[in-house]
């Protein structure tokens, strides 16, 4: 069992949650609504999901989903206390997160949350399109 991070209104991975964010029409739609979790860890807090897939030992791939009303400041917050959670929780040394090139704000708050830009890749995503991305890292905070 994984403890809670002290966030009000925290969960750990509960499907209702997760799909209230990503299936929110300004985010990803319909079309991300989940069926199961599969091995990730996704923390939600309403309006915001942060998700953890590991994709080597001790190696933590993250992706975050935040609903408009809960953009800038409040979505840094909560992702900060996430953050912090993670690292004090997890066993894990280092965290990358693919950001699409053309999110600028998302890549301006990967900078705030700490992570350091790696660079440019493509990728194909979940739709089986091959898109341009930005890889960001941050290392185990000693």
């Amino acid at each position: 069992m994984i403890a809670l991070p002290p966030i009000p209104g925290a969960a750990i991975n509960d499907l209702d949650a997760i799909n209230a964010v990503l299936t929110h029409p300004a985010v990803f739609g319909e079309v991300a609504h989940l069926k199961d979790i599969g091995s990730g860890l996704i923390v939600s807090v309403p309006g915001v999901v942060v998700g953890f897939q590991e994709v080597r030992p001790r190696v933590h791939e993250c992706h975050q989903a935040v609903v408009p009303e809960m953009r800038g400041r409040p979505a840094l917050e909560i992702m900060r206390r996430v953050r912090d959670w993670w690292w004090a929780t997890q066993p894990s040394d280092l965290m990358i997160a693919p950001i699409p090139e053309h999110k600028k704000p998302a890549r301006f708050l990967m900078h705030l949350l700490g992570f350091q830009r790696i660079g440019p890749y493509r990728a194909v995503s979940n739709d089986g399109i091959e898109r341009e991305y930005v890889a960001y890292q941050m290392e185990r905070p000693q």
